[in-house]
């Protein structure tokens, strides 16, 4: 074995605790985004897998030869990066394919869907233009929206300051979660998986998005009022 290959090896051994860390937290939010673009018909059902999506940037950190002393967090922030971007060209890959239109036109879809379920005030209420009870809110409701296991639970309850803990048992405040949620449009549910389910902060997520920390605190606060408002 050559002096470089042993290094090498020495370094990847070394990053094999930090990146197991980084991609455990990292599962449940891309199986979360491949969940949402099936429910919307981008990608096709049970075609593509997490752990592969996963495997890829991992792949990826080894052979960048990163630093084995390289902080967690910024692995972490590196990981998440590569993660979201694998998933927005794979999202954006399959609707030119399945739709053959432009980006531009399925971001004009977007807005058209929002201004058909939402409208907002001059104090950003919202206001659901359709009943909850419509069918279009029952689509998929065996299909969880956000994950159901313990933590992420409790991370929702934290975002939305819900100290009453019997939300995390009650099937009726559930499901109008995942109704709501599904109610949201591609990019603003992913603000919402990255600081939910990724435990990211909004100066993290506005790296890995390239998007002003304002504007994401804009939806992030949008999303915590008006869902806290339907479900306490």
């Amino acid at each position: 074995m050559t002096t470089t290959n042993f290094s090498n090896e020495n370094k990847s051994k070394g990053l094999d605790k930090k990146v197991l860390n980084v991609s455990h937290r990292m599962y449940p939010y891309v199986k979360q985004r491949l969940k949402v673009a099936e429910n919307m018909g981008i990608i096709p059902k049970n075609m593509y897998q997490s752990s592969g999506i996963i495997d890829e940037v991992i792949l990826k950190v080894f052979e960048k030869e990163i630093d084995k002393e390289i902080d967690i967090d910024q692995l972490s922030l590196m990981m998440f990066s590569m993660a979201n971007k694998k998933l927005f060209d794979l999202f954006e890959s399959e609707m030119w394919h399945k739709n053959t239109i432009s980006t531009r036109k399925i971001l004009e879809e977007e807005l058209a869907l929002l201004e058909e379920k939402f409208t907002v005030d001059a104090d950003w209420d919202l206001i659901m233009n359709e009943d909850l009870d419509d069918i279009s809110y029952h689509q998929d409701d065996n299909e969880p929206s956000l994950l159901k296991s313990d933590e992420v639970q409790q991370n929702i309850a934290d975002f939305l300051e819900m100290k009453d803990k019997a939300f995390l048992k009650d099937e009726e405040k559930q499901g109008l979660l995942r109704k709501m949620y599904r109610t949201l449009p591609l990019q603003t549910s992913n603000v919402v998986d990255l600081y939910i389910i990724g435990r990211l902060n909004l100066q993290e997520i506005s790296i890995i998005l390239d998007s002003e920390i304002i504007e994401l605190k804009r939806i992030i606060d949008f999303v915590k009022e008006n869902f806290k408002k339907r479900l306490i």
